[in-house]
């Protein structure tokens, strides 16, 4: 366990082993080099992601596929905190995505009692007392269940841990000052992909696109490399899809009028990359980026987005701006 650190401290929310990483890595590696405290919660083992590292047997592997999961979760939070993160695992099994028979596992995140997972919430944040939390959108960001309930559990834990009469024993009550949600630039992300595809580098998972798939008319000009930053594989799997099958920009993604935050993460690309690298057997969902040509590459982990939606436990204008999560404290 990290130690004390200054005031103003992160606590971020995610689902599985990986997803701190492409979304939310150079934030969390910024906040450590100011001083913060950082804390972050992993609800599930990963137990059902698969398994593309070449020195894995996948048959040997996947029953102790948490286990090598969590080492390489440490191995990334080392990357990006050189032991200054503080690291709580719920425990849950991981749920599959929506509609799969993992779903319906009594052990699973999707099957949790939300009310005892919050309270387990609330205890670290009362714990921690950070200023600022970090999870996803109403919908997880992309629909998968985990993503689903980090995000009930992290915004029923942003008002429980201020309110004394809830959850007594987990602690003394602090007040969260800011809820985040993870964003993905919809014109960015969309921007990466057309790039890829003019440039004929294949994109992940096998998809292939045509020019022009989204409309049949001619697409505007991409913006400059060093501007397309998506902030989460997941995401740019499902762009891709979406592509595929001529959805158009406005069909995925947040877009850019609706992101409050920007965060510029240039100085920590190379904690960040160290961090994906750590992520072995997820190589088919993060290698690719990391083969990218090198200005792609670039543009992809300098800046990290997101969606400021409480603060001081009021709804906040879509129309406000900001360049860090600890603005205005």
């Amino acid at each position: 366990m990290a130690t004390e650190r200054g005031p103003g401290g992160l606590l971020l929310v995610h689902a599985h082993p990986d997803d701190e990483v492409v979304a939310t890595g150079g934030l969390i590696a910024r906040s450590v080099s100011e001083g913060r405290r950082v804390d972050l919660v992993t609800c599930t083992g990963g137990e059902e992601g698969e398994i593309h590292d070449p020195d894995l047997d996948p048959a040997e592997a996947t029953p102790r596929l948490a286990e090598i999961r969590r080492a390489e979760l440490e191995c990334a939070l080392l990357a990006l905190g050189d032991g200054l993160i503080n690291l709580h695992l719920l425990g849950y099994r991981d749920s599959g995505m929506m509609g799969t028979q993992a779903n319906e596992r009594a052990e699973s995140f999707w099957k949790a009692d939300l009310e005892e997972a919050t309270g387990r919430v609330v205890q670290i944040v009362r714990e921690a007392r950070p200023a600022v939390i970090v999870t996803y959108d109403e919908n997880g960001n992309y629909g998968h269940p985990d993503h689903i309930n980090a995000h009930r559990v992290a915004s029923a834990a942003f008002d429980a841990a201020a309110d004394p009469a809830r959850y007594p024993e987990a602690g003394a009550p602090h007040e969260v000052a800011k809820l985040y949600h993870v964003a993905w630039n919809r014109e960015a992300m969309y921007a990466l992909m057309q790039e890829m595809r003019d440039r004929g580098i294949k994109l992940p998972w096998d998809l292939e696109l045509q020019p022009d798939a989204r409309t049949g008319a001619a697409t505007e000009a991409a913006p400059p490399a060093e501007e397309l930053n998506p902030t989460n594989i997941e995401a740019v799997r499902q762009i891709s899809e979406d592509l595929a099958a001529g959805a158009g920009p406005e069909d995925f993604g947040t877009p850019e009028a609706d992101i409050t935050t920007s965060v510029d993460v240039f100085p920590f690309r190379d904690p960040k990359r160290r961090a994906m690298e750590c992520h072995r057997t997820q190589r088919q969902d993060m290698g690719w980026l990391l083969d990218l040509p090198e200005d792609l590459q670039l543009g992809m982990l300098t800046t990290e987005w997101f969606v400021l939606r409480r603060w001081r436990g009021r709804e906040w204008p879509a129309d406000h701006r900001e360049a860090t999560v600890f603005a205005e404290l």
